[in-house]
């Protein structure tokens, strides 16, 4: 049975995809965590935490500054 069928081995209706792939249990539980941070913060305190992490890591904040730049160049000249 593949990892896109919709139901799992044993007959239940749980998709199998979610359970093949542990990346994918992750990407969940970082997206519930992120959701609780944006309901639970307000845009000043979001404010303040950005710039404290980009005052933490001014390279890895360079890097991905120039590289969300890069990608909208490339989207925006279409």
């Amino acid at each position: 049975m593949g990892v896109a069928e919709p139901f799992a081995a044993d007959g239940s209706s749980e998709t199998t995809a979610a359970h093949a792939n542990p990346n994918v249990e992750e990407a969940l539980a970082w997206l519930r965590r992120l959701s609780a941070y944006l309901s639970e913060r307000d845009i000043n305190a979001m404010r303040g935490d950005l710039e404290r992490r980009i005052r933490e890591h001014p390279g890895a904040s360079i890097a991905i500054g120039f590289g969300v730049g890069v990608i909208l160049g490339k989207l925006l000249s279409r």
